[in-house]
């Protein structure tokens, strides 16, 4: 028997899909949930996949994860934070994103490829994180090597924890004044 096109019931299925979670979906990630939260709060079962796929698309469309930065690096000029301490990065952090604005400040987020060189080192690296910041690291699946995440409230405080409390470099991205802060 040929097979026939799925277009209709794939078509179906999207919609009833973003009629029952989707948009449930959507806001829970602006408020910074993690997968897993999500999956806790959604009134209609949706597979794990389904919600980890409309996170990223999600993520994707919105900026608040972008594979490439708008401008090179080599225009943008660095700055270094490192062994200070958690307020005076906070506080540094919290002047950019005031001067730049939310929508034009990032994290470089090299999760991708700490997960499949050394999933063990990866997972060392993020010991310093709660239980809930590495929930919200490990919900997002990282396609590419290095990724960008919008230094939102939930990636600020992730960041801050990173570059205080392990030794990774952590890069900060302001787009708008051309910063970058390696803490």
């Amino acid at each position: 028997m040929e097979e026939r096109p799925r277009y209709f019931e794939d078509a179906l299925s999207n919609f009833v899909h973003d009629m029952a979670s989707g948009g449930a979906i959507r806001h829970l990630v602006d408020m910074g949930y993690s997968v897993d939260r999500i999956m806790e709060q959604l009134d209609y079962p949706t597979p794990r996949k389904r919600v980890e796929k409309t996170v990223y698309q999600y993520m994707m469309e919105s900026g608040i994860l972008i594979d490439t930065l708008p401008i090179e690096e080599t225009a943008m000029k660095r700055s270094r934070l490192k062994n200070v301490s958690r307020p005076f990065i906070s506080q540094r952090l919290r002047e950019q994103i005031q001067k730049n604005g939310e929508d034009n400040a990032y994290m470089q987020c090299p999760f991708g490829k700490w997960i499949r060189e050394n999933q063990t080192e990866y997972l060392e690296q993020l010991s310093c994180l709660t239980g809930r910041e590495k929930e919200y690291i490990l919900g997002i699946p990282w396609h590419e090597d290095i990724m960008y995440h919008r230094l939102n409230d939930r990636m600020l405080e992730i960041g801050i924890e990173l570059a205080v409390h392990s030794n990774l470099e952590v890069k900060f991205y302001f787009l708008i004044s051309r910063d970058i802060i390696n803490a």
